[in-house]
């Protein structure tokens, strides 16, 4: 018998027996993965909406004047600057002025008080001994350690402000240097100015330390004995004491100034505005730049009524970043607000509708790598 060949089924049966055959599964399979994808979604969904701290710090000044270049980069938006680097500094001719006329007018009282104590002399002699004229002379001595203390702390301030000028010099030939544009000589040269400046810092602060032993060893000797009823050399010495001790006021005053003419940077970060320029006046307090840290350290989230969950300190909370959707971490409760606040509006789902909620503050890991502002959504419990 002769082989016949196959009767082809046509393709309108084979499609009916696939939707027949697999169709039902695949529907199936298709439902399965829909339920799957919705219930994973239903329970990701979000308790609430966090945001990711910002600080943002102002460079201020605890002093005024002129803010003057400070010799490296203009500080400008989107620059970044790292803790305790200079980004300005105050005209200090103010300063130094002020630093010279205490000289001048130390180097006054010292003159008034050697007069009197000529005077004295010569009313009472050099060589008379008792228990007034040795008052007299011990007092005379603390007078003059007085002085002696405050002609050093001025010198030691006019040092200061003289380093603050070597240290901006060096600075910027270590840029140049770097940049080529001077010889290690130059920089060599500039680094010996500022070491002589520091030796005479460190001179100068031991002898005044070994003034104010001096001093307070010559009050205790003066303690010793009792001060006259009534004393010509004590009326004349009276304003000169006072004189004395506001000059000990003023060199106060000068060295807080001193201290704000270098301004520098709160933290490390980006700067987001320039305040002052050089060539402005700054007064005290003033904001010169602020500086956005760039990293946030804790989330700040609103807890509505409606969520239905007592937020305690130390539950567990799941941060997934909208950002990269996959990713997500697991923090805790820090601290939990003690009133029901307004949400900001950026955290609200619709900003026409005010609501309340209970502030909270979770924590942050270290390598999160959340940037400061950003939105994460929340799941509280899990």
């Amino acid at each position: 018998m002769a082989h016949s060949d196959r009767i082809p089924i046509p393709l309108k049966h084979r499609w009916r027996l696939m939707r027949l055959q697999w169709m039902p599964l695949g529907m199936f399979l298709i439902a399965a993965i829909g339920v799957v994808v919705l219930m994973d979604r239903q329970v990701g969904m979000p308790f609430a909406t966090g945001k990711v701290n910002t600080e943002i710090y102002a460079a201020t000044s605890s002093s005024e004047g002129v803010l003057v270049d400070a010799g490296l980069d203009h500080p400008e938006p989107f620059q970044r600057v790292v803790a305790g680097q200079v980004i300005g500094r105050l005209d200090d001719r103010p300063v130094l002025a002020s630093l010279e006329v205490l000289q001048a007018e130390s180097a006054r009282l010292r003159l008034e008080v050697a007069a009197a104590r000529a005077t004295w002399e010569q009313a009472n002699g050099r060589l008379l001994v008792d228990s007034q004229s040795e008052w007299h002379r011990r007092m005379l001595q603390v007078e003059v350690l007085r002085l002696d203390v405050l002609d050093r702390e001025t010198q030691l301030e006019l040092d200061q402000v003289s380093l603050q000028h070597e240290e901006m010099r060096l600075a910027q030939a270590q840029q140049a240097f770097r940049g080529e544009a001077v010889n290690s000589l130059e920089l060599a040269s500039a680094k010996a100015r500022r070491d002589v400046i520091l030796e005479r810092i460190d001179h100068n602060s031991a002898a005044l330390d070994e003034s104010r032993l001096q001093l307070v060893s010559a009050r205790e000797r003066l303690a010793e004995y009792e001060a006259p009823q009534s004393d010509e050399l004590a009326a004349v010495l009276a304003p000169l004491q006072a004189a004395v001790t506001t000059q000990e006021s003023r060199i106060q005053e000068v060295r807080i100034r001193s201290e704000g003419l270098v301004i520098h940077a709160p933290i490390s970060g980006m700067i987001t505005a320039v305040h002052r320029v050089p060539g402005q006046t700054v007064v005290t307090g003033e904001p010169i730049i602020s500086v956005a840290a760039e990293h946030g350290s804790y989330i700040v989230a609103y807890l509505k009524q409606s969520n239905r969950i007592t937020p305690e300190v130390g539950m567990n909370v799941t941060v997934r970043m909208r950002s990269q959707p996959q990713r997500k971490f697991t923090a805790i409760i820090e601290r939990v607000g003690a009133s029901y606040e307004s949400i900001p509006l950026d955290q609200l789902r619709d900003p026409q509708r005010p609501e309340w909620g209970l502030p909270i503050r979770i924590s942050i890991r270290n390598d999160a790598g959340l940037v400061p502002g950003e939105l994460v959504d929340l799941h509280i419990g899990s």
